[in-house]
């Protein structure tokens, strides 16, 4: 009888095996053995042609379940958002959607960034982190978010910026048009996004008071009359009028658009895929069934 890596060096046997594997499980099985990593990591082009067909592992639902990582809630009033048993006061978008769904292996799409399958119930979707009767304000593009306005944009210097859009792969738009609840991203390529947006703000920018002159370069304007001072990851400052760009695409973004377009999303008791809430912010709420959402994830 053939022992395991000789059925692993049948590439059809291997790519069998692999429907039946998530993409972390392969790379576990290749790290067993050198023989076993030759016949899986070794060429790029097998190794892509194998995470492609494999099942999507459920760990992205799980963590929006469990309040996990980059999906924990804030606090709210200085109490802890885990309360009531339900992780939150009141019920919020995410949970009544995914409360009593199961990740779908079977039916992945490859992540955007590193090609690794991953189901709509497993894919990265912001948590809604408003009250009930403020959720109509959450916007859509990453620009358009309660927190300041730097939230996943950066600014070249010229050199920099004339590379940097030389690099871009062919796109229908020359504007960055990524929808932060559209976008098929995994988790982990998510988090990584985090990490380089969280270190991008903490090396590249400083926090001035009062206005900044247009001579020392590009400012962009915070919350409570601040100015936040701009560099370019080169270490550059970067000039005055300088292309703002999406920090995930790199795209430029079309400051119009930018500037004036509210995208709001459907405010939560209109959408008619939820059950009714009455909400008393002074006093008790009616809470949802536990009950799967039935509609779309984005608007």
């Amino acid at each position: 009888m053939a022992d395991l890596v000789t059925l692993i060096s049948q590439y059809d046997i291997l790519e069998l095996m692999s429907h039946h594997l998530a993409a972390l499980d392969l790379l576990r099985l290749a790290s067993t053995n050198s023989n076993v990593y030759s016949f899986i990591r070794k060429s790029e082009p097998i190794f892509d042609r194998l995470k492609r067909v494999t099942l999507c592992d459920g760990h992205g639902l799980k963590a929006r379940q469990d309040y996990k990582g980059i999906y924990e809630l804030p606090i709210y009033d200085g109490k802890s958002a885990d309360v009531m048993g339900r992780k939150m006061p009141f019920d919020e978008e995410l949970e009544v959607r995914v409360w009593n769904r199961t990740c779908d292996p079977t039916n992945g799409l490859p992540c955007l960034k590193c090609g690794i399958n991953v189901c709509e119930e497993c894919r990265f979707v912001p948590r809604v982190k408003f009250m009930p009767n403020e959720r109509g304000r959450q916007k859509q593009h990453f620009a358009f978010t309660p927190y300041p306005i730097t939230t996943y944009v950066m600014c070249f210097c010229t050199a920099c910026d004339e590379k940097v859009e030389r690099g871009l792969p062919f796109s229908l738009s020359e504007y960055c048009d990524c929808d932060q609840y559209k976008r098929w991203i995994c988790l982990p390529c998510k988090v990584k996004e985090e990490q380089m947006n969280i270190e991008y703000l903490k090396t590249r920018t400083k926090v001035m008071p009062g206005d900044g002159s247009p001579e020392e370069g590009t400012w962009f304007k915070e919350r409570y009359g601040e100015y936040l001072a701009i560099w370019c990851p080169c270490g550059e400052r970067a000039p005055y009028g300088a292309n703002i760009r999406c920090l995930c695409c790199k795209r430029r973004h079309n400051l119009d658009t930018w500037k004036s377009s509210r995208a709001s999303l459907t405010p939560f008791n209109s959408d008619p895929c939820y059950p009714g809430i009455d909400y008393d912010g002074w006093g008790n709420q009616i809470m949802y069934p536990r009950m799967g959402y039935k509609g779309p994830i984005a608007p």
